[in-house]
């Protein structure tokens, strides 16, 4: 072997694995500060080119509860604040159900790192199994939910019918929401995001004429107001699943990795294994969100109005949140695929591009929160008194959004490192031994006081949600840190 090919070799094998070289460009020394600009901005790149379908059809999914509220709102103030009820029930069971499924995101991005494609399909086909059980059963539990609320005082028995009725048709669409997030999880974790954005927008799409019919009763139908919100979720949601099953057994993109085609002999400790991963996801989104949903039923003595400010206030805070949740599963696909080759060096790269884009989209959401509060309420409603309150609420949600995008970035992180138990530990800590205790009592007036009598109501719980936020970011981060600085692989990972 001639002194230039061993050159040539020694070359190749201590070449970066996350260079990229062009035969065609001059060769630059790429060193200090330079080097480092360099290193951070390739990987930024295919985060943004995952980031943006993702984005889109989040958007365009979660954009379909905004029209719910939208158009029951439409259909005056007790159909909105039934649906407010129903939804804080439905959205941390929904939640739940996502959450598990989004366990598929590093184990299918593993064995895409790791070059094993083969094990895809049983991998999805465990998940679809615990998924569609968990969602049988508690599709079955939400819709014996509001029997809870006829047993507060003073609550107004019109609106809770509503939201029973909004959620027995939300009920009955689980199992169709467990399939639709593991068969998104199923391509994002092979790096296929377009698929994402065209059934999210397809969802959308569907859901506006089916709530005008069923809200508001036309082309035959009765006139079924906030209820009608539920069952064109249930419609849209199995029809949109329907074509997308069709789509992956059909399009050539998924050929190496087809789903559905066989069926897999599955042990029970291969079940078992992926519940005891998921499930702690599962109640972690689930716990989070059960938080802010809670505070519609506490708030619920206040009135309609309190109530249907705190829900537009949500609705609008969920709306700009998109952006880092769709972040958190580029960081978890993109993390779990360089620890799947145990690459510390491209895991770290990814986290920090995802978190950088994540701060950078929170600025421009506090631009909006700020300068555009007034407009965005006279959206939703046309009661003075709402248009009182709901820009004030918006405007801690301005204040929180930062501590919220910090915790859902570094939750998709975790994710990617398959370190659940902590995600699930930090997670309660934060939203029920820090922020529900702070926002119950300066919500209800526990503590008196000039100062503290100005949060009653719904700025007290919103208070609390800033205390719950800030204390789960500061938790994770210190966690991921703590990972990257030890390069200590969590016991429940396994490449």
């Amino acid at each position: 072997m001639s002194k230039m090919t061993r050159k040539a070799e020694n070359n190749t094998l201590h070449r970066p694995m996350d260079a990229t070289v062009n035969p065609g460009a001059p060769l630059l020394v790429e060193t200090g500060l330079w080097a480092q600009l360099c290193s951070y901005l390739t990987p930024l790149k295919r985060t943004l080119w995952l980031f943006f379908p993702i984005f889109i059809g989040q958007l365009a999914a979660t954009s379909m509860g905004v029209v719910d509220t939208v158009m029951a709102g439409a259909a005056g103030t007790l159909q909105l604040s039934g649906v407010a009820i129903g939804s804080s029930i439905f959205w941390p069971s929904e939640l739940f159900i996502v959450g598990m499924s989004l366990g598929l995101h590093p184990l299918i991005a593993n064995v895409v790192g790791s070059g094993e494609l083969h094990l895809v399909p049983k991998r999805l086909q465990i998940a679809a199994m615990v998924c569609l059980i968990a969602a049988a059963i508690v599709g079955g539990l939400i819709m014996l939910a509001p029997l809870a609320y006829r047993l507060m005082p003073g609550v107004d028995h019109d609106m809770i019918d509503i939201g029973q009725g909004y959620l027995i048709a939300v009920g009955l669409a689980l199992p169709a929401y467990a399939m639709f997030n593991v068969l998104r999880a199923y391509w994002e974790g092979l790096g296929k995001t377009g698929p994402t954005l065209v059934f999210g927008l397809m969802a959308l799409l569907l859901n506006i004429p089916l709530n005008w019919i069923f809200i508001f009763g036309h082309f035959g139908m009765p006139a079924l107001g906030g209820v009608g919100c539920g069952v064109a979720t249930a419609l849209t949601m199995y029809l949109t699943v329907l074509a997308m099953l069709i789509f992956v057994r059909v399009h050539p993109a998924f050929a190496q990795v087809r789903i559905f085609t066989r069926y897999y002999q599955v042990s029970g400790r291969e079940l078992w294994e992926f519940t005891k991963f998921s499930l702690p996801l599962g109640v972690a989104g689930m716990v989070e969100t059960l938080c802010f949903s809670l505070v519609a039923v506490l708030l619920s003595p206040f009135g309609p109005v309190v109530v249907a400010s705190h829900t537009i206030a949500m609705n609008v805070s969920g709306l700009l949140v998109i952006v880092p949740i769709a972040l958190s599963a580029v960081a978890s696909v993109e993390v779990g695929e360089a620890m799947g080759t145990t690459n510390w060096v491209k895991a770290k790269r990814k986290a920090v591009s995802a978190t950088t884009l994540a701060l950078s989209f929170y600025l421009i959401g506090l631009l909006v929160l700020i300068f555009g509060r007034d407009l965005i309420v006279s959206w939703y409603s046309d009661d003075a008194a709402v248009k009182a309150l709901a820009p004030v609420l918006m405007l801690y949600c301005a204040v929180f959004l930062l501590p919220d995008t910090l915790q859902v970035i570094a939750i998709g992180i975790l994710r990617g490192f398959k370190d659940s138990r902590t995600i699930f530990l930090i997670t309660v800590v934060a939203y029920w031994v820090v922020g529900m205790p702070v926002g119950y009592t300066l919500g209800y007036g526990l503590i008196t006081g000039d100062t503290f009598e100005a949060m009653l109501g719904a700025k007290g719980f919103w208070l609390g949600f800033i205390c719950s936020l800030s204390c789960a970011s500061i938790l994770l981060i210190a966690r991921i840190g703590y990972l990257f600085k030890k390069r200590y692989v969590p016991q429940t990972f396994r490449p």
